[in-house]
């Protein structure tokens, strides 16, 4: 006896054999007990398949949702495990960060004290002279000099605020030396 392909057999079981070749099959299976079995096995396998298959009803725009907000979530995660930071805030915190800043800055120039001149022993107005060696700084008795030495190429400057300052090149060295002498 010649048995019919496995193929055969499973298309039989499913229902999809055609015409004649469904014919043969049956024939075969009135007399052979082992394939009717095997046809059995393949139905139960399909009715298996079916019962796999069968999905729950699932509410796929919600899950789309939730899928989107955890990506997002991820990224922003992202963003703060790779230490991006924003210097300038976004949004609503700019006037709350203005009005801090203006704050802090009041209090600074207001806080600030005043710098404080001790009187001369002999009292009088400071005064502030360029001699033919240096700068020198006189209030009463009381006299303090920057000497530069050469007085060859020596660029005097005077601001009226109070300020002199001198600039020299040693010839020899190149060293440029800057003096800066304030008076308030």
């Amino acid at each position: 006896m010649r048995h019919p392909h496995e193929n055969d057999l499973a298309l039989f079981a499913g229902g999809e054999l055609g015409y004649f070749a469904r014919r043969r099959v049956e024939r075969h299976l009135a007399a052979c007990q082992a394939c009717r079995e095997e046809v059995g096995e393949f139905a139960g396998l399909r009715q298996e398949v079916k019962r796999l298959n069968d999905f729950p009803e699932l509410n796929w725009g919600r899950m789309a949702a939730e899928m989107k907000a955890n990506i997002h979530v991820g990224l922003e995660a992202a963003e703060c495990v790779n230490g991006t930071f924003r210097f300038f805030p976004a949004g609503r915190a700019w006037p709350a960060y203005a009005g801090t800043l203006a704050l802090l800055v009041a209090a600074l120039w207001i806080g600030r004290p005043a710098p404080q001149i001790p009187p001369a022993p002999g009292g009088g107005a400071a005064v502030l002279a360029a001699t033919g060696d240096g700068i020198e700084l006189k209030q009463g008795e009381a006299s303090f000099s920057l000497i530069h030495g050469r007085a060859g190429d020596v660029m005097l400057s005077v601001s009226a605020q109070g300020a002199m300052r001198a600039r020299y090149l040693d010839a020899e060295t190149g060293n440029v030396t800057v003096n800066n002498v304030y008076v308030q």
